[in-house]
C-alpha cells in the first residue's frame, strides 16, 4: 500500500479520503426514488463522483486522495469514466459510521498524513477552495468541521485520532452536527468551521442545484461540475417534480 505522507520540503502531505458507494441502481440516493427512478438516481450518484473525482484529483500535490468504500473492488470497477483515479481504493471498517470514519482518519495519520479530512459523495458543487482552507485551519484546531444545511457535516478532519468525536452519534438525522458539537466541548478539542454547503439527497435539493448551477453560469464561483452538468441537461426539469405534487 502506498504511503500517503510523501515528503515536501520535509513536511508530509495532507490525505483526503472520500467516503463512497458504488453507484449501482437501487443501492444509492433512495431518498431520490421517486421522483427518479433507480437507474436514474445510480448514473446521478455516478455523475457526483465523477465530479469529486477531479475536484480531488486537480488538488495536485497539495493533498492525496484515497476512495473509502463499502466494496472497493466493485468501486473501482464501476468508476465513472475518465475521472480522476484516486491513490487507491480502501474498504470502510466498523460496525457503524462513526467506527468506519473514525478508523479512516488514524489509518490516513498513521500513515504520516500531517493532517487528514473525510468528505462525503453528495456535494458535487463543494468549492475546493474549502480543502486547502481545511488543512490551512488544521494547523492550528484540533477539528475542523464543514456544517452542512441539513444538520451534519460534509467534511470533517483532524491531525490526530479522535475516536471520541463519532461515538454516540444519531447518524442519518438532523442531530449530528450539534451532537458532534458537544463531543468536541467534551474533549476540550479546538474546532474550526468551513462555510456551511449542502448535500444533495431530496427533490427539493435537486431542485436547489439546478438552480445554483445556473447561478454559477452568472459569474457565481463553483466548480464546473461537467457529469452533474450533463445529467440534469439529459434530464429537464419537468422530470423532477416538487415533493408536494408526488401524490
Amino acid at each position: 500500500m502506498t504511503n500517503p505522507s510523501r515528503s515536501t520540503g520535509g513536511t508530509s502531505v495532507p490525505a483526503v479520503g472520500l467516503f463512497a458507494k458504488p453507484p449501482r441502481a437501487g443501492e444509492v440516493k433512495s431518498r431520490l426514488v421517486p421522483p427518479l427512478s433507480e437507474k436514474e438516481a445510480a448514473s446521478l450518484y455516478a455523475a457526483f463522483l465523477g465530479d469529486l473525482a477531479d475536484l480531488l484529483g486537480a488538488g495536485g500535490d497539495a493533498w492525496r486522495w484515497w476512495v473509502y468504500s463499502t466494496e472497493p473492488g466493485e468501486q473501482q470497477a464501476l468508476w465513472p469514466e475518465e475521472a480522476a483515479l484516486p491513490a487507491g481504493w480502501r474498504p470502510q471498517r466498523g460496525a457503524g459510521l462513526g467506527e468506519r470514519m473514525h478508523g479512516a482518519l488514524a489509518e490516513l495519520l498513521g500513515e504520516g498524513a500531517e493532517a487528514a479530512v473525510l468528505i462525503g459523495s453528495d456535494h458535487p458543487t463543494l468549492p475546493p477552495a474549502f480543502l486547502d482552507e481545511a488543512f490551512r485551519m488544521l494547523a492550528d484546531a484540533d477539528v475542523v468541521l464543514g456544517p452542512s444545511l441539513d444538520g451534519g457535516y460534509y467534511l470533517v478532519g483532524t491531525r490526530r485520532p479522535q475516536p471520541g468525536l463519532f461515538e454516540g452519534i444519531a447518524w442519518s438525522t438532523p442531530e449530528v452536527l450539534d451532537q458532534t458539537l458537544e463531543r468536541v466541548r467534551g474533549a476540550g478539542l479546538r474546532a474550526a468551521f468551513l462555510p456551511p454547503w449542502y448535500d444533495v439527497d431530496t427533490a427539493a435539493d435537486l431542485r436547489f442545484l439546478r438552480t445554483h448551477l445556473r447561478a454559477a453560469e452568472l459569474g457565481a464561483p463553483l466548480p464546473p461540475c461537467p457529469r452533474t452538468r450533463a445529467w440534469l441537461t439529459r434530464h429537464p426539469a419537468g422530470t423532477i417534480p416538487r415533493e408536494e405534487e408526488r401524490a
